[in-house]
């Protein structure tokens, strides 16, 4: 299940750390180019945390929030015609939400006890008993 509040907080991170990283872009651009790859990753072990619970919501939230951050963040930043925006915004929405999947997952395993965790140990309890 989507928890949108969690999705919108991870979206204005990764808009956030987007920005930032835009504007390192004249200062040195490798550091601009690591701040947009951890973006995603941050907002979405962001909004993942957030929501807790199993890790198949973490990393539908993260990606969510990766995504979309950096979706909006490409169409208001990425200069030129329409057709380019377009594909630049596509394409970054594809790979902010693969890296928003994957700071999903670490939001979740970053709780110390993750529901899917709470309801094996309570199956294995029933089977012992």
């Amino acid at each position: 299940m989507v928890n949108w509040t969690a999705v919108a907080i991870g979206f204005v991170v990764t808009i956030v750390l987007e920005t930032i990283g835009i504007f390192f872009k004249s200062v040195d651009a490798s550091v601009a180019m690591y701040i947009s790859i951890f973006a995603p990753v941050i907002g979405g072990l962001i909004a993942a945390y957030w929501t807790g619970g199993v890790y198949k919501e973490g990393a539908i939230n993260g990606g969510l929030a990766g995504g979309m951050g950096s979706l909006i963040a490409a169409i208001i930043y990425v200069p030129g015609n329409l057709s380019n925006v377009a594909i630049n915004a596509v394409i970054s929405f594809v790979s902010s939400g693969i890296l928003g999947i994957i700071g999903g997952l670490i939001g979740t395993l970053s709780k110390k006890n993750p529901k899917e965790k709470k309801e094996e140990k309570e199956e294995r309890s029933q089977e012992e008993s």
